[in-house]
């Protein structure tokens, strides 16, 4: 039964002259808010990534399957039984509320969203019907409520970022990373097209770069933005940042901050969509930080080296970084170490 509540209805006995009458007998009331078709509220999921809102549906080159959400208005009470339809012309979300459901207010059911076969339905609004039927005092074939326009659906063309074949994925590097060099994503952004029925290459676009690291503060993705760039003609993008930057501040890394050094970096690219495509983001690229053996060479060339960069001893600088590059089997990150040094002490040009 669909019913507005009053408070005490369906509990205080009916008196006239003493006497008791009973109590008032089990109906649906019409009017504000249950047969207000507009108070009636519904929604469709989409995955996060895609970053749509409540009224629209991302869809690709093949029907998309997402669940709507159907929700009763404050002060409404439904009851176990009340039937429901929620649906236009590329979806029909449909159900009856079960107890735990009415006590809620609200009901779900998984959907089938039509694709569609041209481009030009993206980002225009496709009013929804909506309809309520009361289990206990409504009519067979009429709807108590029923809603022609009850807010419209939006489609969205699906994007996504793809690298060498694998979806939602910007490559970053299949090395560890090195404190104070770069690292560098790429990957093509990619668009449904209904017409021609395949993903094409989204020119013009931009895609930023984020971080997280994997655990403390900074594990979100939230003000993790580093550089960004402009897709080409492909709809390729390469982004480019320097690790081991300043410090973050209260409102997130500045452009070309980098991260700072030290653990695993988990890397990805965004696309913010717009009023006709969806966004998109990668699955996170994490990286883990390259290390030095340093039992691999002399004893004390780490406190050595360390202890010339504290006291900004440029000569002692220069002697051990011309014996770490006549090394046989000195590493990038070894050379690197030694270079960082000497460029934080000012004793040696950062090029």
């Amino acid at each position: 039964m669909i019913k507005r509540l009053i408070a005490g209805t369906a509990s205080l006995a009916l008196t006239l002259g003493g006497v008791a009458l009973g109590a008032a007998p089990a109906q649906a009331l019409t009017g504000a808010p249950c047969d207000d078709g507009d108070a009636w509220s519904w929604s469709i999921a989409n995955a996060a990534r895609y970053q749509a809102g409540p009224h629209e549906a991302v869809v690709g080159l093949s029907d998309a399957i997402r669940t709507v959400t159907i929700k009763a208005p404050t002060g409404c009470t439904v009851e176990a039984g009340d039937t429901w339809r929620v649906y236009n012309g590329y979806f029909s979300a449909q159900g009856t509320f079960n107890t735990e459901e009415a006590a809620a207010g609200k009901d779900t059911d998984r959907v089938s969203v039509e694709a569609p076969t041209s481009n030009a339905v993206a980002g225009d609004e496709i009013p929804v019907r909506l309809k309520v039927n009361d289990s206990s005092a409504g009519i067979p074939g009429v709807w108590d409520v029923d809603e022609s326009n009850a807010g419209s659906l939006v489609l969205l063309r699906r994007t996504l970022l793809k690298y060498k074949g694998v979806t939602d994925w910007m490559n970053f590097g299949d090395e560890p990373y090195i404190c104070g060099e770069d690292v560098e994503g790429a990957a093509a952004l990619l668009r449904a097209s209904w017409t021609s029925k395949r993903y094409l290459g989204y020119a013009g676009r931009t895609v930023r770069m984020e971080y997280r690291l994997t655990d403390g503060q900074d594990s979100a993705w939230a003000n993790r933005f580093l550089f960004s760039d402009r897709t080409d003609d492909s709809g390729y993008v390469e982004l480019i940042d320097f690790l081991g930057g300043k410090e973050e501040g209260p409102g997130g890394v500045l452009p070309d901050d980098g991260p700072p050094c030290g653990g695993t970096i988990v890397f990805r690219g965004h696309y913010g969509g717009n009023g006709t495509s969806s966004g998109t983001w990668s699955n996170g690229d994490a990286i883990a930080e390259a290390t030095i053996d340093w039992e691999k060479y002399r004893p004390h060339l780490k406190e050595e080296i360390d202890a010339a960069g504290i006291a900004k001893d440029c000569a002692k600088l220069d002697e051990l970084g011309q014996e770490v590059a006549n090394l046989p089997n000195a590493t990038e990150v070894l050379l690197t170490y030694v270079f960082r040094w000497g460029v934080q002490t000012g004793c040696w040009e950062d090029d």
